[in-house]
């Protein structure tokens, strides 16, 4: 784990998850949705250079797990409702047909977008393959 529930509340200064356990849980999601929009730049989590915009990463993409988590157990605000036929509206960000695992990462590559994009973590650019000979990402 790269970021732990006291980091979580005290460098990141997070409130939205409750506990350390939720956090953990949550958190896990994080990290295995990270190294799979990362793979094919090798391990994130083995930049030093940027551990801490990583945990922050890992961080906001745990509360943005955990609050879509969240919603789908409670089903949604409710939107609207009619006692006499019984017809009760939630207001949803999911999307029709959407499901809650889809939700979930739908609303965490939101928050890593943001956070990762600038640094090239999430760039699907094939190098050439000698990287280390010539320094080059982008000659094919």
């Amino acid at each position: 784990m790269h970021a732990d529930y006291s980091y979580y509340t005290g460098e990141y200064g997070g409130t939205v998850i409750p506990s350390g356990e939720d956090f953990l849980r949550a958190a896990r999601e994080a990290e295995a949705y990270i190294r799979y929009l990362t793979c094919l730049n090798g391990d994130i989590f083995a930049d030093t250079a940027r551990a801490d915009a990583i945990k922050d990463t890992v961080c906001a993409a745990a509360e943005a797990y955990h609050a879509a988590a969240r919603e789908t157990a409670e089903g949604g605000n409710i939107k609207s409702e009619s006692k006499d036929g019984l017809s009760v509206s939630f207001v949803v960000a999911r999307k029709d047909g959407e499901t809650a695992d889809d939700y979930a990462k739908r609303c965490m590559y939101r928050v890593i977008r943001i956070r990762l994009l600038p640094t090239g973590w999430l760039s699907r650019k094939a190098g050439c393959g000698h990287v280390h000979e010539c320094g080059c990402r982008d000659c094919l």
